[in-house]
């Protein structure tokens, strides 16, 4: 939630150089932590619960959620309640792929919200809010971080900062270096027509083109027979993380610091834009009908 992104955002700026809260070693034998997910968990997998034998599969937590709704629990509540149980951290549905948690560390919780929210049949979702929270970001209730992590699970919520950081800041990183960068191709010292590593967004910031960035993370992820002329939204948000991941390991702190506030700044600023759209949206939406306006008590037609 754009709330909850915030604030975390902020706090952990403030907690020091290094706001990455849970993010797994590399070859170093530790392993991935815990991120409430299960590796490998299909729909037909069980869990005993008090003694009972539970399902916990999407198919099974989605006609969960679904009784939720018929039973007048607020919707809200109830897909919180359903990603906090779901397990399964991709799927491939409808020929989509749906990759929730990105390198076993980032959870892109909006996204596992959409798949629950499609699937509820038509009637039982308020559409205005629904497509509030998916595409504006704005839940129909403002939870405190606290209780966010707590309707998530601590687990989750901690690889949710993993993807806050690893792709929302990382990507508005690139939105401020491109800022940057148009700012000095429009002084007179800096040519129009330069087209060194130095003048590219993805050089200034990782020391290589996108292009070759690109080419390096296939072939990590052996992804080496991929379209290399199209990326899709879900590869594109894993090379993001891996970018991410690969600033932090190769350059000093002092720079991983100084770069990742000029994301977060940036990650502010379209946050703070973003609410002067809800405002005004709000004012249009008190206006009197039919282009009218109301000045000291009368009806006057205004345009």
């Amino acid at each position: 939630m754009a709330e909850a992104s915030a604030d975390t955002t902020e706090h952990a700026g403030q907690a020091g150089d290094n706001p990455f809260p849970h993010l797994a070693g590399r070859g170093d034998g530790d392993g991935p932590f815990e991120t409430g997910f299960a590796s490998d968990h299909g729909p037909e997998d069980e869990h005993i619960v008090d003694g009972e034998l539970m399902e916990f599969g999407p198919e099974a937590l989605l006609a969960q959620f679904h009784a939720q709704l018929h039973a007048g629990t607020p919707w809200f509540d109830a897909l919180l309640d359903c990603i906090r149980d779901w397990e399964s951290p991709r799927e491939t549905f409808d020929g989509r792929e749906y990759v929730y948690l990105i390198e076993h560390e980032a959870f892109d919780w909006l996204l596992l919200a959409e798949r629950i929210c499609d699937s509820a049949p038509p009637g039982l979702l308020p559409r205005h809010e629904v497509e509030a929270l998916l595409v504006d970001e704005s839940p129909p209730t403002t939870l405190s971080e606290i209780e966010f992590q707590d309707r998530l699970g601590t687990a989750k919520y901690w690889a949710h900062l993993n993807f806050l950081y690893g792709v929302r800041v990382e990507q508005a990183l690139h939105l401020a270096m491109e800022r940057v960068l148009q700012k000095e191709r429009s002084g007179l010292s800096f040519s129009h027509a330069r087209n060194d590593l130095d003048g590219d967004v993805f050089g200034r910031i990782y020391g290589a083109r996108q292009a070759e960035l690109l080419r390096e993370f296939r072939s990590a992820a052996d992804r080496s027979d991929a379209d290399p002329e199209r990326i899709e939204h879900a590869e594109w948000q894993a090379f993001t993380y891996w970018l991410f991941r690969r600033r932090l390991e190769r350059q000093d702190p002092a720079r991983v610091a100084s770069d990742t506030r000029q994301g977060m700044e940036m990650l502010y600023e379209l946050e703070a834009a973003k609410q002067r759209r809800f405002r005004r949206r709000a004012a249009d939406a008190e206006r009197p009908a039919d282009d009218a306006e109301i000045i000291d008590g009368v009806l006057v037609a205004v345009g």
